[in-house]
């Protein structure tokens, strides 16, 4: 009986073992996130996002040198990408990953990091792809209304056996700088006027209910655009008088 009850103690403690494991694992998994998009009103723009990961992450992709790989084949897949740079450090027992660019169009940019790319593939496919979320962006004219559901929870498997304390200082925000006032949205927060949106949530908050980014704005025509228009309303109101004075004659 004595036997048992030891085996029994053992069975016990053992699962308590593989818990305590799993949470030191977990203690350096913990992400921050800072994006920022600039968008112009022909859809062009340019964005600086900048991670911060644990380094047993970028380990299982080939380390720094891994890592800087396959953002380098993101950006020769990517067409839409101009002036693309990528920096990925080590600090301690975590990575830092920085990534600007300027793109030519943010629906484009946006089935890049949707599609079956180098970003969103392969050994990173499961954290990273949480990250970059589920886009659902649709356009009626001028109109834009876009919704981004980013999920960091299956990013960070496990996370909901830490103590909240461990999730101090760590944020997932989000800045977009829109040329125009949008007619809704659900930042956090907004700057110029309306023009800038913020969503600014703390990765505990994210880990619970997912992070949803959310606006419906009317995208203002170009002023080059109007100009050409004007240039050719002027051409054709030439040539019409033109038409009609030798005709005259």
């Amino acid at each position: 009986m004595q036997d048992l009850s030891e085996s029994l103690k053992r069975c016990l403690r053992r699962p308590c073992r593989w818990l305590v494991v799993a949470g030191c694992g977990l203690l350096a998994s913990c992400i921050d996130g800072h994006e920022e998009y600039w968008l112009a009103g022909d859809g062009s723009g340019r964005a600086e996002i900048r991670y911060t990961v644990p380094a047993s992450l970028a380990r299982g992709c080939g380390g720094e040198k891994g890592l800087a790989k396959l953002l380098d084949e993101f950006i020769r897949e990517t067409p839409t990408l101009t002036k693309a740079t990528r920096r990925v450090t080590c600090e301690g027992d975590r990575v830092v990953v920085d990534f600007r660019a300027s793109f030519k169009s943010a629906i484009d940019l946006i089935d890049a990091v949707s599609g079956d790319t180098a970003l969103a593939s392969g050994n990173l496919k499961p954290a990273v792809e949480p990250l970059i979320g589920h886009f659902d962006c649709r356009r009626h004219g001028l109109t834009v209304d876009l919704t981004r559901t980013v999920r960091p929870s299956k990013a960070l498997p496990g996370s909901f056996f830490l103590p909240a304390s461990q999730f101090d200082g760590r944020r997932l925000v989000y800045i977009l700088h829109l040329p125009m006032v949008v007619e809704e949205s659900n930042a956090t927060r907004t700057q110029d006027g309306g023009r800038t949106l913020i969503w600014d949530q703390s990765l505990q908050d994210g880990l619970k209910n997912s992070v949803v980014i959310h606006f419906k704005g009317t995208v203002p025509i170009p002023w080059w655009l109007i100009a050409a228009a004007m240039v050719v309303l002027a051409a054709l109101g030439w040539l019409g008088w033109r038409v009609r004075r030798g005709r005259a004659g």
